[in-house]
């Protein structure tokens, strides 16, 4: 079954070294993603690291690697049910081209207009006042949720697959809590993201075409995390909660509790992340957000009450470069 329901929802990001001034001597690693010598452990206290996190170094190309966790922002992203398609056009252009409307003459320099986009398409977050108008918009959300953070992945594709495709089912509290434990990462890191891999990040090319047949395009069924599940994350450490779908919310969930209650909180959520994903390990490896701040004024709609509530942005990840 497709969905036709679900409320769904670039760039590099900038220079980290300011938000590492943290890290500051965690040169040395440590043997796994869930476990680390006492040295290390004795750093990652002294430093507020959190345990596991002190092998990957963004600093240090040598030891980390960068991965684009994001997706491609064209006019072939898929677009929720409803939403703004995404349109644009060349508004200047270096050199003449008869055959574009505004570039019959060369300008020296290309410009590019974009006429019609909403601002949950393509890889974005979301921040509270998406669901609650007296939550915090994008521009009010603390420096903490764009700052380089802690980064959980709960693969879920074996399970879709043991399904035989089928993806309705909720991520439970009780499952993550096994998960931490049999993968080693023992807790959620304070001030984390916490997201789901499904997998089906690598059918956002076929933008928004429909397949006959089960986990085969972008709008197929998948899981997602509980309002329980959510509100278990956000007191153990999250802050917030995405996957690489149109959102946190399984496809049976109607009332998109996962996005209600981490909203309600006061948390965000991190929505079509990219394939690279998959790269990331389930605990020990970091993501950073950046990407524009739109904020309204009171000149306005409602006078500015109402002020943006997600917007596109750029998500890199940093795990551990494997040795040659």
């Amino acid at each position: 079954m497709q969905r036709t329901w679900w409320h769904g929802k670039m760039g590099a990001p900038t220079l980290i070294a300011v938000a590492l001034a943290l890290i500051a001597g965690f040169i040395f690693g440590m043997s796994s993603a869930g476990g680390a010598s006492a040295g290390d452990q004795t750093r990652a206290a002294a430093s507020g690291i959190p345990r596991g996190y002190t092998q990957v170094d963004p600093r240090d190309p040598a030891r980390s690697l960068q991965v684009f966790l994001g997706q491609p922002l064209s006019d072939n992203a898929p677009i929720f049910p409803g939403d703004p398609k995404f349109k644009w056009q060349l508004w200047n252009c270096v050199n003449a081209h008869p055959s574009v409307p505004r570039c019959h003459h060369g300008s020296g320099y290309t410009l590019e207009q974009i006429q019609s986009l909403g601002t949950h398409t393509g890889t974005h977050i979301l921040a509270p006042c998406h669901f609650h108008e007296n939550k915090p918009c994008l521009d009010r959300l603390p420096e903490k949720f764009f700052g380089l953070r802690p980064l959980i992945v709960i693969n879920v594709k074996p399970l879709i697959l043991a399904r035989h495709g089928h993806g309705d089912f909720f991520i439970t509290a009780s499952y993550i809590q096994n998960w931490l434990q049999r993968t080693g990462c023992g807790a959620i890191p304070r001030d984390s993201y916490v997201v789901l891999y499904t997998g089906l990040s690598s059918f956002y090319h076929l933008g928004n075409q429909r397949v006959p047949g089960r986990y085969n395009d972008y709008y197929d069924d998948v899981p997602g995390f509980s309002a329980a599940s959510t509100k278990w994350l956000w007191d153990h450490g999250a802050i917030g909660v995405g996957a690489d779908t149109f959102g946190p919310d399984a496809t049976l969930d109607q009332g998109f509790g996962s996005t209600t209650q981490i909203t309600a909180l006061g948390g965000i959520t991190l929505e079509n992340i990219g394939p690279g994903l998959a790269r990331m390990r389930p605990c020990g490896d970091w993501i950073e957000l950046n990407g524009p701040r739109l904020a309204s004024t009171p000149h306005d709609q409602l006078g500015g009450r109402l002020d943006f509530s997600g917007a596109w942005m750029g998500m890199d990840g940093w795990t551990l470069r494997k040795s040659a």
